[in-house]
């Protein structure tokens, strides 16, 4: 056993390191999408970001930060502490299967022979491997995101918990279930999955002191382990934390005594009872207490990470969401109450009407003096009711979408058989079974899935099995043959990853019921948890990257599987040797197919979006964007390398909170505070949360500063009475307006004196919403009050209700529109997307704008593409409009510098769209050869897509029936743009390709 230690420890160790360099080969250098801008900066700054928080995550990022030279390596530091945590989950994961596979052979034998020896190490070896190159760990691992971390963890946990189970004879075994109480703390302020582990623990706990295995005991063993999951997730993570809360608002609004000296009381009488307790069990002999309180002592020691979060709270950082500064906004903070509350075990249909609306307990706020009454929990019964409900959501666009995935009519009722349907085949099936095939079958594409079989599903390049999946026996497009995330995977790692269950389940069924105990939570109970609702914003995948940590332990024993066949088949010399031999296939495959696809190390667009979104605004700008990615890398972009810092930029979702308004009233940076008049006092939570329209009659326009005062006005005269005869402001017109002092506009520099004669006496706009929100007040008071002494910019990537329904007055100076009092006039009717204002569009494109990072990429991710479609949008909608108002020369240069920097790769027909229309701009600009080039480029793409769609069968097509409709309509408007400019022969090529495929097409080329 020295041997196979000595061999085992370093096997791990070279695992690590063989983890590290893949995974720092393929790192993302800078910031990337989503929420990695955010942790990026709340780590550089030690800040409070999203609810429930990752303050352990910052903590550790924060050390990886100070090895930066400068702020421009911060993020690649960070995303290197990713890196180095997923390469330890890699070994941990070899010494896991190492593990198991020591216990199936010493089951046998107390020696090992040297095949054993060698068959262990290989199984370790080959399912280590295999996970390291897993669609859903590796895109995780190479970003500065909580899932790498999170994983950790999880596998040191389950790691600790087989070493109790190898030593569990030994009186000092007990150490590793305090160690895994300690790390299972620590995980609390990473992320949660880790807590998933403990009904696992508890049955291998089971298994090893009970020689008599029974269904009831294991049962037992199993709602045991749930019931101290559920203490954790909600006793200690959320009632700890609720419980200071309320002994803090006895000390303040009772005892008359500050702020926080409750919950101080409170804590010290924990930690003084966890003491006693402790010592009184040393004392009176008993162990098991002693086990139990030492193990909820470490447990506190590792969530008290969450201390940072008030700590950085109370300072007010530049990041600080929700603002958790007291026990009573904390435990709003980790009960995640921003977030809608899910129906799990009986909840209402989507056609449910409510039957009664009951008032629950108060909520809180903290004010000057006392913790003040800010609204009610609040319950509602409906008439239409199930058991497990799935399809609850009353949103319209979820609503659609159920009846639309379950084949309802507009008047059918949903049935319990509907509700069980779109847990089989959506929440189950699409949101979780296609993500497993992805990593261990193979994946069609790396765009977003939509339910079609378009888009995001699972292939293993295998003709037969993928035409029965996808429903038809067509080739394949283009687009997806040459898509980065097209990885034929054979189904060699299910295969091998099925055998290796098959083998478990023989020879060791107790361990093979404890992997796939950690299987089912790790992956089927958060799908049962979560309750999905449909039209995710991205793929949902890395959350149940714990259960394929599971499969690829089973994958490591399918070596062992495939070496028993062999050696059963009389191969019994080289088996030892061939099986591993023959199994290495497996993981090649996954990293050869999967490299390109995960290799970000060229991938550098999310951090010159941020630059390009700052650089598109005039100095001392107020920009309003979305969260995620329109605010993250901006957030990075401004905290952490200091781009811009003179533009505030509003996240429109956090403009709901009162002390994000609080936030946007001071200095940050070089941005001085926002022209925000209303006191607190006129929008804390509970006040003003939402307010009515209601028409009173208005003709006419109403300036906004007057509608404003009605709608901050505490008088009851100008409020309107709700059912429950309380009395509520409201929204008395939605025709609003600003007057317009043109010396003003003038002074301040929004628009030049030379074109005075354009500026409008008042700025007219409708109101698209039936209400005013506490984020919509607070755009209306800056749009009152700013006098248009600070430009005012909308983000493009913010939902169409935003602009608040200014559209008119938008004029795009790059990604983001200007809103500017110009007249509009009579019988011009271009939208926003064709209004620029070209002087400072042009400067910012030309000399502002970081549009390199599109060329040096390899490929680029669909996130990365919808930002080269808008850039492309911005450079040719400038050049047109160049091109109009005289200026040829600098759209010549505007449209050579399109096409020496961005893509002119088609990963899909949206690429084609603005290939169109530089090709339409070169015709203006007598570049015929450019043009043809660009129409050529885009009609061959056009014609395999049209002909894969045409090899379907007429049902096929008419499901895709938007899809065929647009490659139609923009080949039609190609071959006119052909025609138009004198391409005939062009224009009978466009002909030629629809003349192909018509005999087997549904729709004509004329629509």
């Amino acid at each position: 056993m020295k041997k196979f230690n000595l061999f085992n420890n370093a096997g791990g160790f070279v695992l690590l390191l063989f983890a590290f360099i893949v995974y720092f080969k393929t790192m993302q250098q800078s910031v990337s999408f989503w929420d990695c801008g955010e942790f990026i900066s709340a780590a550089y700054r030690q800040q409070v970001g999203h609810q429930p928080g990752a303050p352990l995550f910052i903590m550790i990022a924060k050390m990886f930060s100070l090895l930066a030279s400068n702020p421009n390596m911060v993020a690649f530091w960070v995303n290197l502490s990713a890196v180095m945590a997923s390469a330890a989950t890699i070994m941990f994961l070899f010494w896991t299967i190492t593990a198991l596979a020591l216990k199936y052979f010493k089951s046998k034998s107390s020696e090992l022979s040297n095949e054993q020896f060698v068959l262990i190490l290989a199984a370790g070896t080959i399912g280590a491997v295999a996970y390291t190159f897993s669609d859903s760990f590796w895109f995780s691992a190479v970003e500065a995101e909580v899932y790498a971390l999170s994983a950790l963890f999880t596998a040191i946990t389950f790691w600790a918990a087989l070493k109790w189970d190898a030593t569990a004879e030994n009186p000092t075994s007990n150490k590793w279930l305090v160690f895994i109480a300690f790390m299972v703390g620590l995980s609390i302020g990473v992320h949660l999955l880790s807590l998933l582990a403990i009904p696992t623990i508890v049955l291998l706990i089971y298994f090893k002191k009970y020689q008599k295995i029974t269904f009831k005991g294991v049962a037992l063993a199993l709602l045991i382990g749930v019931a101290i999951l559920g203490f954790v997730q909600y006793g200690i993570i959320q009632y700890l934390v609720y419980f200071a809360s309320r002994v803090d608002l006895l000390f303040v609004n009772d005892l008359g005594i500050g702020f926080g000296y409750g919950a101080g009381v409170f804590l010290i009488v924990v930690i003084s009872g966890l003491v006693w307790g402790i010592l009184y069990s040393i004392k009176k002999g008993k162990a098991n207490l002693n086990l139990g309180l030492l193990c909820l002592s470490f447990l506190l020691l590792g969530y008290s990470s969450y201390t940072m979060i008030l700590i950085r709270a109370n300072a007010k950082t530049f990041v600080n969401v929700s603002n958790p500064d007291n026990m009573m906004s904390l435990f709003g903070y980790l009960s995640r109450e921003q977030y809608a509350d899910k129906p799990l075990i009986y909840g209402q249909y989507f056609d449910a009407n409510p039957t009664s609306l009951e008032n629950g307990a108060p909520t809180y706020r903290k004010g000057k003096e006392k913790y003040e009454i800010s609204g009610h929990k609040f319950s509602r019964d409906y008439d239409h009711n199930s058991l497990l409900p799935r399809i609850y959501s009353d949103k319209p666009e979820h609503i659609a979408f159920y009846r639309s995935w379950l084949g309802l009519n507009e008047n059918d009722k949903p049935t319990f058989n509907d509700n069980i349907r779109f847990l089989s085949n959506y929440q189950l099936g699409y949101m979780y079974w296609r993500y497993f095939f992805w990593n261990f079958a193979g994946r069609q594409d790396d765009n977003q899935g939509d339910g079609s079989n378009r888009f995001g599903n699972w292939l293993t390049g295998i003709k037969p099995v993928d035409a029965m999946h996808l429903g038809n026996q067509a080739d394949l497009p283009q687009s997806i043959i040459s898509n980065p995330g097209y990885n034929r995977l054979f189904a060699l790692p299910l295969i091998l990853g099925l055998f290796g269950l098959t083998f478990l389940l023989y020879k060791r069924r107790t361990d093979a019921w404890v992997t796939l105990t950690l299987f089912f939570f790790t992956g089927i109970a958060i799908i049962l948890y979560l309750n999905q609702t449909p039209v995710e914003p991205r793929e949902r995948d890395y959350a149940y990257a714990g259960s394929f940590y599971v499969f690829a332990i089973w994958i490591g024993f399918g070596v062992l599987a495939v070496e028993e066949f062999l050696r059963r088949a009389s191969i019994k010399k080289a088996s030892a040797i061939l099986a591993p031999a023959l199994c290495l296939v497996v993981p090649f495959i996954m990293g050869k197919e999967g490299w390109d696809d995960h290799n970000r190390s060229d991938q550098n667009v999310a951090h010159d979006m941020a630059i390009n979104y700052l650089e598109s605004c005039a100095p001392n700008a107020i920009l309003f964007t979305n969260a995620d990615n329109d605010t993250y890398p901006l957030w990075y972009a401004q905290s952490v390398e200091g781009v811009r810092t003179d533009v505030r930029v509003v996240c429109l979702q956090l403009l709901y909170n009162d002390s994000y308004i609080n936030q946007m009233k001071t200095q940050v940076f070089k941005s001085a505070p926002l022209p925000i008049t209303m006191p607190e006092e006129k929008y804390v939570e509970g006040v003003r949360d939402v307010m009515p329209y209601v028409d009173y009659g208005f003709k006419d326009s109403v300036e906004l500063k007057d509608v404003l005062s009605v709608m901050l006005s505490d008088d009851n005269s100008d409020k309107v009475e709700m059912q429950d005869g309380s009395r509520e402001n409201f929204l008395p017109t939605k025709k609003l307006r600003l007057t317009v002092d043109p010396l003003q506009v003038i002074k301040t520099g929004t628009i030049s004196s030379a074109q005075k004669g354009h500026i409008t006496d008042k700025v007219e706009w409708e109101y698209g919403k039936n209400y005013v929100s506490r984020a919509d007040l607070a755009v209306f008071d800056i749009l009152a009050n700013n006098n248009w002494k600070r430009p005012i910019y909308f983000s493009k990537g913010v939902s169409p209700d935003s602009y608040a329904g200014l559209d008119n007055y938008l004029y795009t100076e790059g990604y983001a529109y200007r809103l500017l009092p110009l007249k509009r006039e009579k019988g011009d009717t271009r939208q926003k997307e064709e209004l620029a204002n070209n002087s400072a569009m042009y400067d910012h494109l030309m000399n502002r704008f970081h549009v390199g990072s599109f060329a040096k990429a390899h490929s680029l991710d669909p996130e990365s593409r919808r930002i080269a479609n808008i850039t492309w949008d911005n450079f040719n909608t400038l050049a047109l409009n160049l091109y109009d108002a005289g200026s040829i020369s600098q759209s010549k240069k505007v449209m050579e510098k399109a096409m020496q920097n961005l893509p002119l790769r088609n990963y899909d027909v949206t690429d084609t769209v603005n290939k169109y229309r530089a090709a339409y701009n070169f015709y203006k600009l007598d570049d015929t050869k450019t043009a043809n080039n660009l129409l050529i480029n885009a009609t061959s793409f056009l014609a395999n897509e049209l002909n894969y769609y045409a090899s379907l069968s007429p049902e096929n097509q008419r499901s895709s029936v938007q899809d065929v409709q647009r490659i139609v309509s923009i080949l039609e408007a190609c071959k006119q743009l052909a025609v138009s400019n004198g391409q005939q022969n062009l224009a009978n090529k466009v002909n030629g390709i629809y003349n192909k495929v018509s005999g087997r097409l549904i729709f004509s080329l004329e629509g």
